[in-house]
């Protein structure tokens, strides 16, 4: 495309660069926000936030090109450096950068709430919203762009983000209205042009050569600090080669998910502690309590099979690909260590925070908003709780833990096959995800229709329906047909294959156990109940030959 002005033609790159992620958080923002319109109560206010946080950072797009990953924040220093020799004032490709980057993010608001609200009838918030998003995405901005300094990019972001939401959850009304005061609309501005400045001034000192430009690096496995990842140090086992590879998984991710999970479980007693002098506190130990599992989960249990993304291309280490070992094998190993240690890290964190809870009693009276103490209702929360896991008999706690451990197994491994397939296929996982967005799209679209009396009831009805048999079956096919491939291309072994079936059959005893215990009886019940009741059962089968066939693809194809 020939461009006539350096403006134009950096707009161009920057479009080129976001516009599949742009897309993504639409469609996101709209399936996810209608949903919540759809089935909850507040949906509404699930619906804004889902909104928001959606369309309220950075473009990942643009930030990863320094080759960082989002376990690390990705790597801090303006990621366009090589705009640093081409004969363009600072202030021009800065300027053309943030002010993208923060106008498109309010498009993307604009356009999702105000489609979500036209469709329900029920408005959300939409231009008073505008100056809290260009604060934040200017500010994430400045924090990302301007230093390559990590500990200026953690520390920035805990001073920024967390004021930003408390105003803003604190200007939410019922419905959802966001009313800013002058002062506060004036504060959002002052952040937008202090936060520009000190972009342009970090990314120039970038350009001068004050201090080094960030440069690609390489990572490790798990996109985990090398201090973190030599924090223990013990030798390498030399007597056999299956000792040796799991001492590679230990020292790469298993003990650095470990040692987070420690650090964790370590924070949660100190900030409830804090919170019986320090009321503003107590949020943030609430907070922490509740989402810290499975943010945990998540980021923890993810890439288990070490796939890379550096400058927008995704690879995988040609170290770990090129081991002595069966894929089956390989997989195997990874995925149980980095499923223990994960594991391990999750129980830390419920076992601290299970144990910290029991300090609100201390707190006293915490008076929230609407004049409530919010104290007895935490405190009948967590007796419900303990009584819940101290209700059912002994062989139904050991048919949870059974579940909650195969469910884990079940997540990590899909990270990893997702990690792969998506270095493998992108594309066409791409245009997978997007007919998905869409189908989900479609279904709300007739939900919606069916609610407004637009749509027969049964015809709706049997859509759902049919969507849900053809995932069953997809399911079932998809699980004979990667073993018999798998088995082809010797991607699965005789003992890999035995020990899936165990494990799917112990997670299918444990499931049937707990619905029993729960006074389930799938005697009396139609087909379609009982398949949509034991669908589950069916994820640790196709988790376990997808895995070995992922990593089968970028290790020889």
């Amino acid at each position: 495309m020939k461009m006539h002005s350096p403006i134009v033609a950096m707009l161009w790159e920057n479009w080129r660069l976001t516009r599949i992620e742009a897309a993504l958080r639409l469609a996101q923002g709209i399936v996810l926000g209608s949903a919540a319109m759809l089935w909850f109560d507040a949906g509404a206010t699930i619906a804004f936030w889902i909104i928001l946080c959606s369309n309220a950072f950075i473009w990942f797009s643009i930030a990863k090109l320094n080759g960082g990953r989002f376990m690390d924040g990705y790597k801090p220093g303006f990621p366009f450096y090589l705009l640093y020799s081409r004969p363009v004032p600072t202030i021009v490709f800065v300027g053309v950068t943030v002010v993208y980057d923060a106008l498109s993010g309010v498009v993307l608001y604009l356009v999702s709430a105000a489609l979500v609200g036209f469709a329900f009838d029920q408005p959300l918030p939409l231009f008073s919203v505008i100056p809290w998003i260009l604060a934040s995405r200017l500010g994430y901005t400045c924090i990302q762009w301007s230093t390559p300094n990590r500990i200026v990019q953690w520390v920035g972001s805990l001073v920024l983000y967390p004021p930003l939401f408390l105003l803003l959850q604190h200007r939410m009304a019922s419905p959802p209205q966001v009313e800013l005061s002058i002062t506060e609309n004036a504060m959002m501005i002052l952040i937008g042009v202090v936060s520009f400045a000190l972009t342009v001034v970090g990314v120039a000192q970038q350009r001068r050569g004050d201090f080094v430009a960030v440069v690609p690096r390489a990572e490790r496995s798990g996109g985990y600090p090398d201090w973190l990842v030599s924090l223990f140090r013990f030798p390498c086992p030399t007597s056999s080669a299956t000792r040796a590879q799991v001492w590679f998984e230990l020292k790469s991710s298993g003990l650095p998910v470990l040692t987070i999970g420690l650090t964790v479980a370590m924070i949660v007693p100190l900030l409830f502690a804090l919170s019986i002098p320090l009321a503003p506190v107590r949020p943030l130990a609430i907070f922490t309590t509740f989402s810290s599992v499975p943010i945990m989960l998540y980021f923890l249990g993810g890439n288990a099979f070490g796939i890379r993304r550096r400058q927008g291309r995704t690879y995988a280490s040609a170290f770990e690909m090129t081991q002595a070992y069966r894929t089956a094998q390989l997989v195997g190993l990874k995925v149980l260590v980095r499923t223990a240690c994960t594991l391990a890290a999750l129980i830390l964190v419920g076992v601290s925070a299970w144990a910290s809870s029991s300090l609100v009693g201390a707190w006293g009276s915490w008076m929230v908003e609407g004049g409530k103490d919010a104290v007895p209702g935490l405190l009948k929360f967590r007796q419900e709780f303990g009584d819940a896991f101290a209700g059912p008999p002994g062989y139904a706690q050991v048919a949870l833990a059974v579940i909650a451990s195969v469910a884990v197994a079940v997540m990590v491994t899909s990270f990893a096959t997702f990690a792969a397939v998506r270095a493998r296929y992108s594309r066409r996982l791409l245009i997978a995800g997007s007919l998905l967005l869409f189908h989900g799209l479609a279904l709300v679209l007739l939900a919606l229709a069916e609610k407004k009396g637009i749509a027969p009831q049964l015809l709706v009805e049997t859509i759902f329906a049919a969507t849900g048999w053809t995932i069953v079956v997809a399911m079932v096919f998809a699980t004979i047909y990667l073993s018999w491939r798998g088995f082809a291309e010797r991607a699965l072994t005789i003992r890999y294959a035995s020990a899936a079936v165990l494990v799917s059959a112990a997670f299918g005893a444990a499931w049937v156990t707990v619905l029993h215990s729960a006074g389930v009886e799938l005697a009396g019940m139609t087909a379609a109940d009982v398949v949509g009741i034991l669908w589950p059962v069916l994820l640790p089968p196709v988790a376990s030959v997808l895995a070995p066939w992922s990593l089968s693809r970028v290790r020889h194809t």
